[in-house]
């Protein structure tokens, strides 16, 4: 069986596709369900950094919901 591993994005590259603020798009993914959160916190820092990848598959199903939001 063939597994084929779909493309992620980081919130920069989805808001650039988008043409989107940073923080807009962080806050369209952020809840999203099949979104990747990995928090990691190093070494020195006092709160933990959050790293989002969000398959193609996801942002497809945000642009459909967004087109139709009646649907």
């Amino acid at each position: 069986m063939v597994q084929v591993i779909e493309k992620h994005y980081t919130i920069n590259e989805l808001a650039e596709r988008l043409t989107m603020s940073f923080e807009r798009t962080r806050q369209l993914v952020m809840d999203e369900a099949g979104v990747l959160r990995i928090a990691a916190k190093t070494h020195g820092e006092r709160r933990t950094r959050t790293m989002y990848r969000i398959p193609e598959s996801v942002i497809e199903r945000i642009l459909r919901r967004s087109a139709n939001p009646a649907l």
